[in-house]
């Protein structure tokens, strides 16, 4: 990975301790991590079944990332960019992008549609 595309995916931090998450390269299929180490998401787990049974509060802090934090994240991974692709084209088909606010979405996948190229007839007039 490039130092321009480390510098461009939002940085994560533990809920728990506040340490920078570090990513491993190259990136693993599924959810991405929540904690920093397994020793914090043990005891973040430990904390969270003593809050339920009464023992002590805890608070998870929600991070608010901006669209252009998550459009980087998407431009980052080719499976992500894959799956977001297809899942636009699925909903095109279907006709679930006729509604206006979807229109310039629609318009941007007919354009990358291949165009038909006119079939060449020998002899035709």
């Amino acid at each position: 990975m490039t130092e321009a595309n480390e510098q461009n995916e939002p940085k994560r931090s533990c809920p728990r301790c506040g340490e920078p998450i570090v990513d491993v390269l190259p990136r693993l299929p599924g959810r991405p991590r929540r904690w920093c180490s397994a020793k914090c998401r043990r005891a973040a787990s430990e904390e969270r079944r003593a809050a339920a049974a009464g023992a002590i509060a805890t608070q998870y802090v929600q991070v608010d990332l901006s669209l252009d934090d998550h459009v980087q994240a998407v431009l980052v991974s080719p499976a992500a960019c894959r799956r977001v692709l297809r899942d636009l084209r699925e909903r095109y088909d279907a006709g679930e992008l006729g509604d206006a606010r979807w229109s310039p979405v629609a318009d941007e996948l007919q354009r990358t549609r291949p165009q038909p190229r006119p079939t060449v007839r020998w002899g035709a007039r």
